[in-house]
């Protein structure tokens, strides 16, 4: 247990610090991350990677711990001695429970937190995100903004050389402009409670909007504002992957009752109206005399919604048991890997570990990932997402312990 136990945590240590370090690569290119940034946001990435390397640090574990005890006769010993071989896997088992355990209660809760505080910490500083974006792509340049922004060089929040051009309103085609502004240097203030963005230039000039001002002077400075599009819908909405089991629970209940009440108030009205003949509505010739048929439109749009409601209730559903399976798989994965680890018997753990988690990638993953994507689209029950357990309990009973087991 004892040994077990170390070379888990030295496992879970080093196969946190390689998926973080990726994860962290990753988003420093895309977003531009300054070192600061990273140490901010660093601690809300690591939970969100504990689902996945907790197992596999496990099964790391037992496979290596196992695979030395039989090739050292340890197991042979301990069977002379007239004890199972069980009694030598079952507190890797009991660890493995309260692993699976604290990750319940990690997947329910801490895990949505800190993915949402991550996605937070990353947009919600709308001037951070701005400089570094132009600092990384030197313009900025989206059809929704009034002014397309293009620069020389950004030293910390100083535009050097910058160009704005003002798009025309009124008109579908972003890339038309009636003003252009440009600068020697220039600072961006952006007040997010206001919704608008105060520009500070030096050494300006413009060219065309000559039918209003557009710099003012004040304090000595050369000045001009522009007011902030709102923020693109779901930009800081939780996703489903951000949402506690709690938030789950009351989405699920909603989008349920939702289709239910729906489909009951839509029957009744189309029943009443067809069975009195209002099937269509019919205009008469006083402005006041007309019959009402069914709402098809109303009926379009209620089936539409419903297929809406029901996506939603799956996605929740197949996120929940996701969870719990993700959960319980290190007490799946030690269920197989200690007894495999046995029956190969091998001091080589690199090979020991292999040995059982190829079959894991190449069964467990797939399957698992096949059910999350089928269950969110309807096409399975989203309990087929404990499929990939079951798997591993049946390679595990079947295959792995009789041996182990037996005398």
């Amino acid at each position: 247990m004892d040994q077990v136990l170390r070379s888990f945590l030295l496992a879970l240590t080093t196969i946190t610090a390689v998926f973080v370090l990726f994860m962290v690569m990753a988003e420093a290119t895309r977003s531009g991350l300054s070192p600061q940034d990273i140490g901010t946001v660093l601690p809300y990435m690591i939970p969100g990677t504990l689902p996945y390397t907790v197992p596999v640090a496990l099964l790391f574990a037992v496979s290596v711990v196992y695979g030395r005890l039989a090739s050292d006769n340890e197991i042979v010993a301990v069977k002379t001695a007239g004890l199972s071989a069980m009694s030598m896997i079952n507190p890797s088992l009991l660890l493995a429970f309260g692993v699976s355990g604290l990750l319940w209660f990690l997947c329910g809760d801490i895990i949505p937190r800190a993915n949402h505080t991550f996605k937070k910490t990353l947009l919600g500083n709308l001037e951070e995100a701005f400089y570094k974006f132009l600092k990384k792509q030197h313009e900025f340049d989206r059809p929704d903004w009034p002014f397309f922004i293009r620069v020389r060089d950004v030293e910390g929040k100083t535009m050097i050389d910058p160009t704005f051009k003002r798009r025309v309103r009124g008109t579908n085609n972003p890339d038309v402009f009636d003003l252009v502004i440009q600068a020697r240097r220039a600072r961006i203030e952006f007040r997010s409670e206001e919704r608008r963005a105060i520009v500070t230039l030096e050494d300006a000039r413009t060219e065309g909007g000559l039918r209003e001002p557009v710099l003012f002077l004040i304090d000595g400075q050369q000045r001009f504002e522009y007011p902030i599009p709102p923020p693109k819908k779901g930009a800081l909405e939780k996703r489903v992957q951000e949402m506690t089991d709690a938030e789950l629970d009351a989405g699920m209940a909603e989008n349920l009752a939702k289709i239910r009440l729906e489909r009951k108030r839509q029957a009744v009205a189309a029943a009443m109206r067809f069975a009195s003949g209002r099937i269509v509505r019919t205009e008469g010739i006083g402005p006041s005399w007309k019959v009402e048929g069914i709402d098809w439109p109303g009926l379009r749009e209620a089936f539409s919604q419903f297929a809406y409601w029901k996506l939603h209730y799956n996605e929740y559903r197949t996120e929940k048991n996701m969870r719990r399976a993700l959960a319980c798989g290190p007490f799946f994965f030690v269920l197989l890997g200690a007894p495999v680890g046995i029956l190969f018997a091998r001091r080589d753990f690199l090979s020991a570990f292999i040995s059982c988690f190829l079959p894991i990638i190449l069964i467990y993953y797939p399957l698992l990932l096949a059910a999350v994507n089928m269950g969110k689209q309807g096409m399975l029950r989203p309990e087929f997402v404990w499929g990939s357990n079951a798997v591993l309990f049946l390679l595990a009973w079947r295959l792995a312990l009789p041996p182990v087991r037996r005398h």
